[in-house]
């Protein structure tokens, strides 16, 4: 491989080099060389006003790199004429981070481009794919921040990069002006208390991986982070993966609220174990204030401080991490109407313990007033949406008034989540759908109704037809998404099915329509949900299937076991933790993570999955749920009857997939009564998934994976998972909770179509056995 070196040097002062006019001529002694020279010629110039001092780039982070060549990379930044090359990078499943700063003189309207390449060893290096605009659009990039999506060799390599300047001069304020404008539209409303924090994607870049004996495959790496908060205090440790020259943790590890303040301190500490039966080896340690890590939403980057003589450490070692909000929602237009005054003046206005007793009490004209002008100012800036961004303003108003009717708030939110998660795909696609512009309008026109000043302090006895709404708005959210998304195949087998699109929609309509009825008459609510009907020819051939003697285990619905095994007086998890994993399965999350996996401890565990659970029963997006905890009389529950459980469920969600799986197994007994995991998992899951049309996503939980049998039988269950896991279709989701157990971490640890998250505390002695 080709590297740099430096041959010879010259030196001089700015100052007198600014004197120089016309060209420059230096002469340089080459190093190592007796009387060797070579000659410089440069041109300097002081740069003008109108030019900003400096752009800097940083923080440089491709994910989901192809493989290709020798699996190293490099990047090109060019401003105008000015180039920049990094060095080259091997890349760790997928991954290649640049964090150093680099700087360019640069004009407003000067090109911007970030090109990869992959590095090969004797040819010339290849381009695969390039990012390119213009400075100003880069600096109006929510909090200084590019994100974007290549596509390259079969790939969606996700590129991310840090945009800052220097002071802006006098002539250039407009353009401090419009970034900043950019900027405030993507910030997070108002402030708001912690509930929970993600600290993801991190990496420890070291010039070498430290040995600890003679048998280096022994040598073990674990993370730990330990925070405290008046009184409380949390660690969590998780075994890292051993790259070239770094070491990777591609867990998610989720900090408690009880635990995190914004005056908090995280504790990072990198810990080696040698494989026999002696205490953790300190490598090094690192300090970071919560308050700091809130403040940047790029990648944070600190030195790592040896902590021990004992372990040689070369160069300097540097930590990389991400760090959020647990639950944030992906939707990053501002709707700057919703100040710490409006949300009172809605809480005030919409009364849910009845009709005021003392109607002046409060000026509800002011209030009035108040949240009309919000309205209004959050609808002028629409970015030239005049269909999905209004219908959204109106739905935030809503999810702020259903925080006070508790029951439909995670609810309500699930809706908003969906068509804010596909914000920027719907907005592109829907302009030349009138049908779809019309559905819309009628949901806004419901919302308007809903949100009627005068109608806010009786909505505590609309609550029958408000869940109603919310269900039929979730249906219709998924609808619309699935629809005008080209990523699948959705848009071309409705358009070319037997399915009536403009009839489907229409029945959509009037159902909203009847629901505004139901409201305003104060009646209750008759109309059945409407949902998405496509390929009724299946109605024959469902009919005959019979699935009796497929195994199928009684009573392991997680709401049937739930009162079994927890105490009654456990914490309920953090309430964004719950979001954070309903918007990995209502949301636009990477295409391969079809399985998320969440350790923790069996009671955090179980309640995170009958939450999560109890809310997509709601949503009527729940295909199953398999819970492993607890006792039941004549207990049938096994990992031979799982994934035959589950396609049961399935079949009664959808009628094609009913269809389909009874065209696989209908005539052959023998596979209907197999008790093997792989050929259930592909027979019953995976043959008759292909081609079905999923309305949006459908979550399937499996609680207490390691509760199934022991080691031996979980084998095969892990193996198919790990082995087909990827082919699972994109609307069909896992979640899976479990202990951290040695055999589910080794076997989906670095599989990119599985999720990791862990919470709670994970005792370093069960680590050890890693």
């Amino acid at each position: 491989m080709r590297q740099s070196r430096r041959i010879g040097i010259f030196e001089d002062t700015v100052e007198r080099l600014l004197k120089c006019s016309g060209p420059i001529k230096r002469t340089v002694n080459l190093y190592g060389s007796q009387d060797q020279e070579i000659e410089i010629n440069f041109r300097i110039a002081q740069i003008q006003s109108s030019i900003i001092d400096k752009l800097s780039i940083s923080y440089i982070d491709l994910q989901d790199l192809p493989s290709v060549y020798h699996d190293t990379f490099r990047v090109q930044v060019a401003i105008d004429d000015t180039i920049w090359e990094s060095p080259s990078k091997p890349s760790n499943q997928g991954r290649s981070r640049w964090t150093d700063g680099y700087d360019f003189p640069f004009q407003l309207d000067s090109r911007a481009s970030l090109e990869i390449f992959a590095t090969r060893w004797i040819h010339k290096n290849e381009p695969i794919a390039v990012v390119e605009g213009v400075v100003k659009e880069w600096l109006a990039a929510p909090n200084g921040v590019v994100r974007k999506t290549l596509e390259s060799r079969g790939a969606k390599i996700q590129t991310e990069f840090k945009v800052t300047s220097s002071a802006f001069t006098a002539g250039d304020r407009h353009a401090e002006e419009a970034a900043g404008s950019m900027i405030e539209q993507n910030d997070i409303l108002g402030t708001k208390q912690i509930d929970a924090l993600d600290i993801s994607a991190v990496i420890l870049d070291i010039d070498r991986v430290p040995k600890f004996g003679t048998l280096s495959w022994d040598d073990r790496f674990f993370l730990e982070i330990y925070v405290a908060n008046n009184g409380e205090s949390q660690n969590i440790i998780s075994q890292g993966q051993q790259g070239g020259r770094c070491l990777m943790w591609d867990t998610t590890f989720t900090l408690h609220p009880s635990n995190i303040s914004p005056t908090s301190r995280l504790v990072f500490r990198v810990l080696g174990y040698d494989g026999k039966n002696s205490e953790p080896i300190p490598i090094g340690i690192a300090i970071f204030d919560v308050d700091e890590l809130l403040q940047q939403n790029n990648l944070i980057r600190r030195p790592l401080l040896s902590s021990a003589a004992s372990v040689r450490i070369d160069g300097f070692p540097t930590l990389s991490f991400r760090a959020a909000r647990a639950g944030a929602m992906p939707f990053t237009r501002s709707l700057g109407c919703f100040t710490q005054e409006l949300s009172a003046a809605v809480n005030r206005t919409a009364n849910v313990n009845g009709r005021p007793s003392q109607p002046g009490a409060y000026n509800i004209n002011k209030d009035k007033r108040i949240i009309e002008n919000a309205i209004s100012q959050a609808s002028k800036d629409t970015g030239g949406d005049e269909h999905l961004y209004p219908l959204l303003v109106k739905m935030s108003m809503f999810v702020s008034v259903a925080e006070r009717l508790a029951k439909l708030h995670p609810y309500a939110r699930i809706a908003y989540a969906i068509l804010a998660s596909g914000y920027e795909v719907i907005r592109e696609n829907i302009a030349y759908e009138i049908d779809m512009i019309r559905l819309m309008r009628t949901m806004q026109d419901t919302y308007d109704l809903v949100m009627a000043v005068e109608a806010l302090p009786y909505l505590y006895k609309q609550k029958n037809v408000l869940e109603a709404i919310v269900q039929q708005t979730i249906e219709c959210a998924f609808f619309i998404r699935d629809y005008v998304d080209t990523r699948g195949s959705f848009t071309q087998v409705i358009k070319y099915s037997v399915l009536n699109v403009k009839a489907q929609i229409k029945a959509f309509e009037s159902a909203f329509i009847d629901l505004q009825r139901s409201f305003q008459s104060y009646k209750a609510v008759s109309t059945q949900l409407t949902v998405l009907k496509i390929l009724e020819d299946v109605r024959d051939l469902g009919a005959k299937a019979d699935f009796r003697d497929m195994s199928y285990a009684i009573d392991a619905k997680c709401a049937a076991s739930y009162a079994a095994h927890l105490p009654t007086d456990y914490a309920a998890p953090p309430t964004d933790l719950i979001t954070s994993l309903q918007n990995w399965v209502v949301g636009d999350s990477k295409e391969s993570e079809r399985i998320c996996v969440l350790y923790g401890p069996k009671e955090s565990c179980s309640t995170i999955a009958l939450l999560v659970g109890e809310r997509f029963q709601f949503a009527s997006r729940l295909g199953s749920s398999y819970c492993f905890r607890g006792g039941r009389q004549n207990d049938t529950r096994s990992y031979t009857n799982l994934f035959s459980t589950i396609a049961r469920d399935l079949a009664g969600r959808n009628a094609q997939f009913k269809q389909n799986l009874w065209r696989v197994v209908g005539n052959d007994t023998s596979l209907r009564r197999t008790r093997m995991v792989r050929v259930q998992f592909e027979d019953f899951i995976l043959a008759p998934s292909k081609d079905v049309v999923w309305n949006g996503p459908f979550l399937i939980i499996v609680d207490g994976l390691e509760l199934g049998g022991d080691e031996a039988a979980r084998k095969e269950v892990l193996s198919v998972l790990v082995d087909r896991g990827a082919e699972l279709p994109r609307n069909l989701r896992f979640l899976i909770t479990c202990q951290l157990e040695d055999d589910i971490y080794k076997a989906f640890r670095g599989q990119s179509h599985i999720l990791r998250r862990q919470l709670g505390k994970a005792a370093m002695s069960h680590a050890d056995n890693l």
